[in-house]
């Protein structure tokens, strides 16, 4: 029952970091992904795309598209299955894009559960 944590240090441009935390090897669907954005990337970057993926048990793309006002999660067991959640959520029109941003996923039993922007819980997209 051992725990998987991962960060990736500047895995793609504008990402300061990423992490994939999940309490339980035995239990892949459920954990927290955070993306940290750097400051100012979302000025320069649309959209930002951060993913994480152990093929084939688990995939994650987090798309932050400010052009829209809203980040895409989907969560999945591979690439050739598809999504097994997928959710949409929006982001406030008043983000200082200047600064750093968490986005911080949070999902359960292979359903995204919600999305937090530095520790604030987004709306889901209707």
């Amino acid at each position: 029952m051992a725990g998987i944590k991962n960060r990736d240090e500047h895995p793609i441009p504008g990402v300061d970091y990423s992490e994939i935390r999940i309490p339980d090897e035995n239990h892949l669907g459920t954990g927290e992904f955070t993306t940290l954005v750097e400051t100012k990337a979302l000025t320069k970057i649309n959209p930002i795309i951060s993913n994480v993926m152990n093929d084939p048990y688990f995939l994650m793309i987090v798309t932050i598209n400010l052009g829209i006002d809203q980040v895409t999660v989907l969560l999945g067991k591979t690439h050739e299955e598809g999504a097994i959640s997928r959710k949409v959520f929006n982001v406030p029109k008043d983000i200082n894009v200047n600064d750093s941003h968490d986005f911080t996923v949070v999902f359960h039993e292979w359903d995204v559960k919600e999305l937090t922007l530095n520790g604030n819980k987004l709306e889901l997209a209707e």
